[in-house]
């Protein structure tokens, strides 16, 4: 250690609060008697409240409670407010359905497998089989942390217990848009952006120019500019109601507020923009912070929220790139767009989200009276209604099928990661966008029908590639290279017009030593000239052959002294490079080569 270094201290312990920790119980039973109240707070701060008094059968209702508790306390498996909602409605719908019966259980010992069978028929009455099944291991969860489980029937816990009742609900995806389905999708979307940017960038336009020079405006735009002043300043909706009904109220409010702010409608075309830039989960995408850093006008840097991951790794940095003067191109400008447009709306709302709207003050408007109508539109819960299937209607979009267009914004997501895939010729590493290779590949890339489709081609294209390579054998002997065969050559050798012994010659009235060729077929085999194909190897096959039997008829000091050389350049060069099935596909058709033609040509007597 320096000398000139501080020697570090000793350090002092944390602040301990004295007594043992309690945490505030997740379900409260009033002392005075009456039903169970539990509460939930998310990991994201959003809280709510399930109260047992407006469901039926009291007389489980003490049971319930405390399995919900067990799920969304701290040690649950529910982090956030949309999972916890999910399991209060397993326990609301399963209680009501019991009440209907002739003889419903009025204990939790009085539950029976077939009334959890029945649970699971009904459900499939009202949604799919996929939804069903889901909504039937949600009840099992709870049904597995009731208290007292030897309480149970025994056909009930076996029940519940049982593995694979959601099994298939899990195996089956819904796959992602095809191209021409995401590319109208796009199409849409981005027209509907386009107007909400420039529609807001008019009303700003018209509020500056009546504060720099009213003036130079007609009297209607003085008058417009006199209350968009007010909604700038003050965030309330200024509204000129002369003239109007009063059911005519509510579309002229709408109308002047959309003037300086994005409302609700704004919310569907805007969020299916990001997923299809962003390839983003749709929960990641509603808690887009405002909070960001802009890195030299190239790109933006923003912490997202990413809860699938576990708290543990809830939270991580992107980057996203920034075009200047196209706003609709990449995300990063597409994110500025978006805190460019809710700027004002976010002023009053306070909300820490990049989106906030103006929500108005019709039903449930008194809960942002206080912020003069404007809200963060996921801050209270991510499962804000959108009406997607609507914005897909009010555009006539429809599917490959014919029929409308299923709207959903986690298909967007794995439509990207399919088309990403694609793009990188399915090297998934290259490929991932927000997850991992492996989560890619399982939870959107796995039963995608597009993304499979595509790969058979692929794997197809690929093996007539290979097949064709190695069928598509060319040897230039002597050393000389295979692409220097000009083309009108190559399709004389291929028809045969060529042709020598076993092989062909490119150029026989020019020998590499000069003058005509008169050596024999088995110089070929060394020579500059020579072209091997695959239509050749049924020859060599049978050259191989006859030099076998002229081994049996000569000395073999002679025989190597003769074919020495063109049996290596046989054996060791040119059939190596077939594979067994050209050589199993050449040895049916070899031709009988007179032995009198190893010699070369000779001299008519």
């Amino acid at each position: 250690m320096s000398q000139d270094s501080p020697r570090a201290g000793r350090g002092c312990a944390a602040a301990v609060p004295e007594g043992l920790y309690q945490p505030p119980p997740v379900v409260e039973v009033p002392k005075e008697g009456g039903s169970p109240v539990a509460r939930f707070t998310g990991e994201d701060g959003r809280e709510c409240v399930f109260r047992f008094e407006e469901l039926p059968l009291p007389g489980m209702h003490l049971d319930f409670a405390y399995a919900l508790g067990v799920r969304i306390g701290p040690g649950g498996g529910c982090r956030t407010q949309r999972a916890a909602s999910g399991q209060w409605q397993s326990i609301k719908r399963f209680l009501l359905l019991l009440d209907r019966l002739p003889v419903p259980p009025q204990r939790v010992e009085d539950l029976r497998a077939r009334h959890l069978e029945r649970y699971l028929m009904s459900r499939r009455e009202t949604c799919s089989e996929k939804s069903a099944r889901r909504d039937l291991q949600g009840l099992l969860r709870i049904v597995r942390a009731l208290p007292g489980q030897d309480r149970l029937d025994r056909t009930a816990a076996d029940f519940a217990g049982q593995r694979g009742h959601g099994v298939d609900a899990q195996q089956e995806m819904r796959p992602g848009y095809s191209d021409r389905e995401f590319q109208a999708v796009m199409a849409a979307a981005r027209s509907d952006v386009a107007a909400i940017r420039d529609r807001l960038a008019a009303g700003e336009s018209l509020l500056r120019r009546f504060l720099e020079a009213p003036d130079s405006l007609t009297l209607a735009e003085r008058e417009q500019g006199v209350r968009l002043e007010a909604m700038a300043r003050t965030g309330r909706v200024q509204v000129d109601y002369r003239g109007l009904s009063a059911g005519e109220y509510p579309a002229a409010c709408y109308a002047q507020a959309r003037q300086l702010f994005a409302i609700d409608p704004d919310l569907a075309p805007l969020l299916i923009y990001a997923a299809g830039l962003s390839s983003s989960n749709p929960e990641t995408l509603k808690e887009l912070p405002a909070e960001h850093r802009l890195l030299e006008e190239r790109a933006v840097a923003v912490t997202l929220t990413k809860r699938r991951r576990g708290k543990a790794n809830s939270r991580a940095s992107v980057h996203w790139s920034v075009d200047p003067d196209r706003d609709l191109r990449t995300m990063g400008s597409f994110y500025l767009l978006l805190h460019r447009m809710m700027a004002r709306s976010r002023a009053f709302s306070h909300t820490a989200s990049v989106w906030s709207i103006w929500a108005g003050s019709g039903r449930g408007g008194a809960r942002h009276a206080a912020t003069a109508g404007h809200c963060g539109p996921f801050d209270a819960e991510l499962a804000r209604k959108l009406k997607l299937r609507a914005w897909a209607d009010g555009h006539g979009l429809v599917g490959d099928d014919g029929a409308p267009l299923e709207m959903l914004v986690t298909r967007m997501k794995k439509t990207v990661e399919a088309r990403t895939a694609k793009r990188v010729g399915g090297h998934l590493p290259s490929a991932r966008l927000t997850n991992t290779a492996q989560t890619s590949f399982a939870h959107y890339l796995r039963a995608d029908p597009f993304i499979s489709e595509w790969a058979a081609d692929v794997l197809t294209e690929a093996i007539t590639d290979a097949e064709h390579h190695a069928r598509d054998v060319m040897l230039r002997l002597g050393g000389a290279d295979p692409k220097a065969v000009p083309q009108t050559a190559r399709n004389k050798a291929e028809v045969g017009e060529l042709d020598t012994l076993a092989a062909s010659c490119l150029d026989m009235e020019h020998h590499p030593a000069g003058g005509r060729c008169r050596s024999s077929f088995l110089s070929c085999f060394s020579c500059s000239n020579a072209l091997v194909l695959e239509r050749h190897l049924p020859a060599l096959l049978a050259l191989v052959d006859a030099l076998r039997e002229d081994l049996q008829q000569r000395d073999a000091e002679q025989w190597t002294a003769r074919h020495g050389t063109t049996w290596q350049i046989l054996t060791r060069d040119i059939l190596p490079r077939f594979s067994p099935a050209q050589h199993a596909a050449a040895a049916q058709g070899k031709p009988l080569l007179p032995l009198d033609l190893l010699d070369g040509p000779k001299e008519a007597p």
